[in-house]
């Protein structure tokens, strides 16, 4: 139920920013609102603490974003705030910003890996996902030492996984199968 409701505020606002060839901008503008909110989690809890009244926390969006961004977006936090969705707000903003990417043909990777990977490790993959994607790819890596090795990429709904970890629980599940069948 959140998804959709972020989603249908997202499909509103992007159609807006259509509408007024503000796409690039409010892009931008969105970029800025979440990093600003997301990252801070005394901001986040004032935000969705049940005893401030709405209008107290549209006042205090106002006043940290009045001037640094545009008039749709502090109607959008007005909109919001009224219809007790704040809890929304940081998922709004992420699926708007979805939604333009997605407009522009780009496409976010997520590459998992038990070590850092070097730049031309992550050059090669962004380039050899760009050819087969046929889109201009982002990388967003995060290492994970239980991997063992290998690489894991999750881009577009699918996941190709080469990790060490993965080929070790395949041999693991077909030396059951083998134990079982005797």
């Amino acid at each position: 139920m959140a998804k959709l409701v972020s989603r249908r505020y997202a499909d509103a606002f992007f159609s807006l920013a259509s509408d007024m060839g503000k796409i690039d901008e409010f892009y931008d503008e969105a970029v800025f609102i979440y990093e600003s909110i997301s990252s801070n989690g005394e901001f986040m809890k004032v935000l969705l603490h049940p005893d401030i009244l709405s209008e107290n926390k549209f006042a205090m969006l106002e006043k940290i974003f009045k001037g640094k961004v545009s008039d749709e977006f502090i109607s959008l936090f007005s909109l919001m705030l009224k219809k007790n969705r704040e809890s929304e707000l940081c998922a709004t903003l992420e699926e708007f910003t979805d939604m333009v990417l997605k407009h522009k043909g780009i496409t976010t990777a997520f590459v998992y890996s038990a070590a850092k990977l070097s730049e031309e490790q992550l050059s090669a993959i962004k380039e050899k996902l760009s050819v087969n994607l046929n889109k201009q790819v982002n990388i967003k890596t995060e290492t994970d030492s239980s991997l063992i090795g290998g690489v894991k990429i999750c881009v577009d709904g699918h996941v190709i996984d080469g990790t060490i970890k993965k080929q070790l629980d395949e041999l693991k599940q077909n030396l059951l199968k083998i134990r079982l069948a005797q």
